[in-house]
């Protein structure tokens, strides 16, 4: 019985531990310019990031106002 308890929290606790997001930081600002072929998106003060594949451009135009949300990305 005192197995079968432990593998309870311990599948809990990983259960509860994967569910928690990876730190991830956000920025709101006003679309400065969209790069295509670098596939980066510029705010008004200079802060450029890098969109993923597949990223619906025409969803964004220069001027309007968007939220990113954003994480470090591994070097490969």
């Amino acid at each position: 019985m005192s197995k079968q308890i432990i593998a309870f929290f311990a599948s809990s606790f990983l259960c509860v531990s994967l569910s928690i997001p990876a730190k991830a930081e956000e920025k709101t600002g006003v679309v400065a310019a969209v790069d295509r072929d670098g596939g980066l998106i510029t705010f008004a003060d200079g802060t450029s990031f890098k969109v993923p594949t597949g990223f619906n451009y025409a969803a964004v135009t220069p001027g309007m106002e968007a939220h990113v949300i954003f994480g470090e990305v591994a070097a490969q």
